[in-house]
């Protein structure tokens, strides 16, 4: 649950991310990644090549299941939700990737 709920306050995180691991079968890439992003917070997401980058976008937007963990978009557990309530919430977001990053999760379809 997202701290700002836990805790009473008035304000709930815009993204909430919580003991996120991000793993492909046993290579585990990520483990127990913890962060908040607030409303007219500037978050950026900076690593080298291959360091992830891409994957946590791909976890965020659920394209790639957490091997552990949970996201949530304010109080909503998108983790936990069911397809039609994830396609609710990701109406609300939009997500650009760089050059070929997003193919590899479409299908020929």
């Amino acid at each position: 649950m997202p701290e700002a709920v836990r805790n009473g306050s008035n304000h709930t995180p815009d993204i909430t991310v919580s003991h996120l691991t991000m793993a492909f079968g046993g290579f585990v890439l990520m483990r127990d990644l913890n962060f908040t992003i607030n409303h007219g917070d500037v978050f950026i997401i900076m690593g080298g090549s291959g360091s992830g980058k891409s994957t946590l976008l791909r976890h965020l937007i659920g394209l790639n299941e957490p091997a552990a963990g949970e996201i949530f978009y304010g109080a909503e557990n998108f983790t936990k939700s069911d397809q039609v309530k994830r396609q609710e919430i990701l109406r609300r977001t939009g997500v650009m990737f760089q050059s070929g990053a997003l193919w590899s999760a479409m299908t020929l379809a």
